[in-house]
Formats: structure tokens, sequence, C-alpha cells
């Protein structure tokens, strides 16, 4: 015979599979019925995450400290983490603009992520506080930087510098750096302090979004930045690339295979300048041939 529990944790998987308006209808009635059961008595809850998120007005956005909405768009992505994969999935998109719980706007690349500008007008245009949700990097951890018990991570030596930056002159101005490269990855990942600190990047305004890697959470921002590598002729190639910047680098899980890693360069940087590599196992090094 089914208990009254074993009914209850069935009725509370079905939540993963609700949509915003249907938790929010859900959360009024439990409201309600939590106010039935004090005799009447509204009964206040406990933090403000615990309403709808997506109905939060523009207004009050406009208000809130930048700490405020970084603190939102991440209890966003955990809150929703079904609906925003089942979206998109639905728009085939790498990102999508969220207002009320709708998607106003999607890009299949995050060459056309939305700047600060397009999501406020989202906001403004819709009353309410405007969410970017990015479908996270494919980070598959292969192995060549040297690594203990005579192991290596293949490499690419890179120079970047700030998206404004004149391409001629990123050999002398850039900063230099070595990163891992795997195509595994789709993505190229950088320290968010260390350009802040070099000026690569100003303090971000935009939406900070959270990911995994070996089951670790990781946060950044999407920026668009110059990055060029020379050829074995010595010629540059650059061009404009959007990465990600991580939050707390050297204590985030994309250290922990190398804990000496400066960056992460993912094969979208191989097919974005484009480049032609060869990667010699015998003699671990990395060939850029054009």
């Amino acid at each position: 015979m089914e208990t009254k529990n074993s009914f209850l944790d069935k009725f509370l998987e079905t939540f993963e599979e609700l949509s915003p308006e249907e938790l929010e209808r859900v959360e009024k009635r439990l409201v309600a019925a939590r106010d039935k059961k004090n005799g009447g008595a509204q009964v206040q809850t406990s933090t403000p995450v615990s309403r709808d998120l997506f109905s939060i007005s523009f207004e009050y956005y406009l208000a809130m400290s930048k700490e405020k909405r970084d603190e939102l768009q991440i209890s966003a992505y955990r809150k929703y983490a079904k609906w925003i994969e089942q979206e998109l999935e639905r728009h085939d998109a790498r990102w999508i603009l969220v207002c009320g719980g709708k998607v106003v706007d999607s890009g299949p690349t995050l060459r056309n992520y939305p700047r600060a500008p397009r999501v406020r007008m989202a906001g403004e245009q819709s009353g309410l506080m405007p969410f970017v949700f990015v479908r996270g990097p494919v980070i598959e951890e292969s192995i060549w930087s040297v690594l203990p018990h005579d192991d290596s991570y293949p490499n690419l030596p890179i120079f970047i510098a700030a998206e404004g930056s004149n391409p001629s002159k990123l050999k002398s101005n850039g900063l230099a750096m070595v990163a891992d490269l795997d195509t595994g990855s789709t993505d190229i990942l950088f320290d968010y302090e260390q350009l802040l600190e070099k000026g690569i990047i100003e303090s971000q305004d935009t939406e900070l979004h959270e990911h995994s890697h070996l089951n670790r959470a990781f946060s950044y921002y999407s920026v668009p930045v110059l990055i060029g590598v020379i050829t074995e002729r010595g010629k540059m190639i650059s061009g404009i690339v959007e990465i990600m910047c991580v939050k707390n680098w050297s204590r985030s899980p994309l250290r922990f295979t190398n804990p000496f890693r400066q960056a992460f360069a993912g094969r979208n940087l191989l097919m974005e300048l484009p480049l032609r590599l060869e990667l010699n196992g015998s003699k671990r090094i990395t060939k850029i041939l054009g």
C-alpha cells in the first residue's frame, strides 16, 4: 500500500517538469493552503528567492546592486535548470534571453551574445527583470603542459587584448600566455580577475552564468576580446572571439587537472580564427601551421 510520504515524493518529482508559469501557480496555491492552515493569517515567505524570479519588476531590477543581480541570476539557473535546458533545445540555441518566463530572443552561437543595451531594452519593454541563460561549455579533459607522472597537456601560446585593440600591435601590447588546448572543449576560458587587472576587460555589468565541471560549480561572464597566435613562419593570426571569463579562477575546478593552468582553449578558437595545427606526441610540441 502506498504511503502518504511516497505519494508526496512522487508529486514533488513532477515539479522538475513544470514551466515557470506552472511553478508560479503551484506556489500561489501553496501560499493559500498555508494561510488556510493558519486560520487565515498570512504567512510571509522566508526569502525573496522563494517567489517566482521571473515576476521581478524591471524597476526593481534597475535598483538592485550588481551583486544582487548576480545572486538572482544564479538562483534562476538552479531553480529553472530543467526548463532552461528544454528551452535551449527547443530554440536550438546557445543562449536565450528571457523575460517573464518567455524566450524573447535567442542565438545559435556566442558570437551574437546579447550585450547590456539589448538586455535592458528587453526588460524595459516587458516591465520585468531580464535573464540570459547559456548552454554550458563542454569540457573534456584529455591529456600534454607537464603534469605529474610523466604526463603532459597540449598547449597553445596565445596573445590577448581588449576588443578594440589594434591587431597589428597585438604581439607588442597584448598579454602573452600559454593556454591548455583541448579540442574536446567547445569554448575558451580565462581568469576573469587577471584580465580585469590587466585592463583587457572592464568590470562586467552583464549576466553572470553558472555551470559545473568535475561536479564542481564555476561562474563566468561572456566577453568578446582580441585573440591572436603566431604561426611557424611568424605570421600573426588574430580575431575577435567570445570567451568565458571565470571568476575565482585559482579556486575553480578548471585547475584541478593542471594547477598551473593559465587559460583553457577549446576548438572554437581553431574555427573562429581559423587555425591549422600539428600536435607532435613524440616531442610533445604544438606547431601552428597557419
